[in-house]
């Protein structure tokens, strides 16, 4: 085998005999070169794509209808659209029954991120089916431009991209909390610290109605946000706007769907309106929400494990709202479900009185991690409802001290074999905290691989590369990081042989892998000429592609379009790769 052609400083060659380099992830599927004229669109007409913020709300957002266009096989995929800033990301459409795969991709300051799944929310009103149905609003940070591929399709009717940039003031931080409450008479587990409506920044108009309240609480459902774990200390109030803005703007619910939420350092924030102490109905376990109380991790932790600070914070939040109303905390309850996708209408289920989101609908929330610790926070939760019954004081811990990311760590290098791929080290607070680093092959340790730098190989090729970084400073909670890397591909030798005949083109294309590796390319290549195009898959590429008048000539897989007027030319605009592993089309 030969290694690739070198590239040359030309940006169109005639359609000939040619052999140019490109790169291919390598035994990965859905990786697809494009030959065409037009290889680099241009963006969308008028200029970038403008959020703005209404009614003086310091939450600049924008919606807008999303063109797609079939990529590849099943995949559809719209343009890359700049815009102004914008830091969350989410899709909708009109009906609940549709269940797309959405994936987003950002470009931020150090360039486009890997494409990111967005989850469907499940979350919903038990009453109102006129509510739109949406992803989760994913937290990628200030970007300026955005990218939307569905991987399942069809399209559902109705898609909406929605972008939102919540301001974060600077006394965000500085706002204060609500004190820990005892309750007078009989002995009650305490009301931990809990940061309000109004501390966080809700713009009460935003709200349609009035609150509804339940007859008793029987249950806690635990949830996470699926909305990214980057953010800032500093920044969860903003994130939090955010999310009120999205279910009540975007989803149109009445209100944000939790009754709670608890942030990646343990502190808890107040969601619905109605007041703290009160059995609130939200709209986060549908089904459910009559007899129960919503509790949401900002965070996906199907990525990332909990603090012990998130554990804690959970178990007081349980103790306090259970103990109210009697429930034991470590037990079970029998309900009776109003409808939902697991439990019909009418049903009765027995369920353990604290729960995850999963117990009651088809879902993956609140993520395997933090599924996993449910039991320990059933244990904190009990232990704080026994020391209050007993008279003694609750160890109730103060807000605890943790390790601040100013500035996210992020992974530098090249994303290919023999290559290395480096940690660079973000800011934190305290500025002396230690980072401790664990390389992750699609979610799973890579054993021994526990340095600041990853030299990759050929196991890796196709592979999610990711780097966990854990960094401590003294008895401070530690800050966790779970950081990714580009999907891995290598180079091969792309090889174009076509010819013309009256009005006809035949192209053929072939792809070796380089010198030392054992395994060969797939995926499908895009084949354009003009305005033109033809899908072929990897495995297919010994079938011509034809181009052209006439009728088929030997092979079934042949195509025949009119001849385009356009000159025939293959376009690779130099600094780009012509394989886009994780772009299939």
């Amino acid at each position: 085998m030969t290694e690739p052609t070198p590239w040359t400083p030309t940006s169109r060659r005639t359609l000939g005999k040619a052999a140019v380099a490109a790169t291919v992830a390598v035994g990965a599927v859905g990786a697809a070169v494009r030959l065409s004229q037009d290889d680099d669109p241009k963006l969308r007409p008028g200029g970038a794509l403008a959020l703005s913020a209404d009614d003086g709300s310091d939450v600049a957002a924008l919606e807008t209808g999303l063109r797609l266009q079939e990529r590849s096989s099943g995949v559809l995929q719209s343009e890359a659209l700049p815009t102004s800033t914008y830091s969350m990301a989410a899709v909708t459409w009109a009906r609940p029954e549709d269940r797309p795969e959405v994936l987003v991709r950002a470009r931020r300051s150090d360039g486009w991120s890997d494409w990111t799944r967005l989850p469907v929310v499940e979350d919903r009103p038990d009453d109102d089916p006129a509510v739109r149905t949406g992803t989760a609003a994913w937290w990628f940070g200030p970007s300026d431009a955005v990218q939307v591929r569905l991987s399942r399709g069809p399209a559902p009717k109705g898609m909406r991209l929605v972008l939102l940039h919540p301001a974060s003031p600077p006394d965000d931080e500085l706002s204060p909390r609500t004190a820990a409450r005892r309750s007078t008479g009989t002995p009650k587990a305490p009301r931990p610290d809990i940061r309000t409506r109004k501390q966080w920044g809700a713009d009460e108009s935003w709200r349609d109605g009035s609150p509804r309240t339940n007859r008793t609480i029987e249950q806690v459902h635990v949830h996470h946000t699926v909305s990214g774990n980057t953010y800032s200390r500093k920044e969860t109030a903003a994130l939090i706007r955010g999310m009120y803005r999205y279910h009540t703007k975007s989803l149109g619910w009445s209100d944000i769907g939790y009754n709670f939420l608890v942030d990646r350092f343990g502190r808890i924030w107040e969601g619905r309106a109605g007041g703290i102490a009160q059995p609130v109905r939200g709209a986060h376990t549908l089904g459910f929400n009559d007899t129960s109380m919503g509790v949401s991790v900002i965070g996906n932790f199907e990525q990332a494990a909990p603090s012990e600070a998130i554990i804690d914070a959970l178990g007081a939040l349980a103790a306090w709202k259970l103990d109210a109303y009697d429930r034991r905390p470590r037990g079970r309850t029998t309900v009776e479900s109003t409808g939902s996708d697991k439990y019909a209408a009418g049903r009765m289920a027995t369920l353990r009185v604290i729960d995850g989101h999963r117990d009651t609908n088809d879902t993956a929330c609140p993520g395997s991690k933090l599924y996993a610790r449910l039991d320990d926070v059933r244990d904190r939760a009990h232990r704080v409802i026994k020391a209050s019954r007993a008279g003694r004081p609750v160890d109730e811990p103060e807000e605890p001290e943790v390790v601040g990311v100013v500035e996210p760590a992020r992974v530098g290098g090249v994303a290919k074999p023999g290559k290395g791929l480096k940690v660079v080290k973000g800011r934190y607070d305290p500025d002396g905290a230690r980072s401790s680093y664990q390389w992750l092959r699609d979610g799973d340790p890579i054993a021994g691989e526990t340095a600041w730098r990853y030299r990759l190989g050929q196991a890796d090729l196709g592979r999610r590369i990711a780097v966990q970084v854990t960094t401590r400073s003294g008895s401070r909670t530690p800050a966790l990081e779970v950081t990714p890397a580009r999907r891995v591909t290598s180079p091969v030798v792309l090889e174009v042989n076509a010819r013309r005949t009256r009005g006809v083109v035949r192209a053929k294309i072939r792809l070796r892998s380089p010198e030392g590796l054992d395994r060969e390319p797939t995926g499908t290549v895009t084949v354009s000429i003009g305005n033109r195009t033809e899908q072929v898959r990897v495995r297919d590429l010994g079938k011509p592609v034809w181009f052209g008048r006439g009728r088929g000539r030997g092979a079934s897989s042949e195509r025949h379009y009119p001849p385009t007027p356009r000159p025939l030319t293959v376009d690779i605009p130099r600094g780009r790769e012509a394989f886009d592993p994780g772009s299939p089309g």
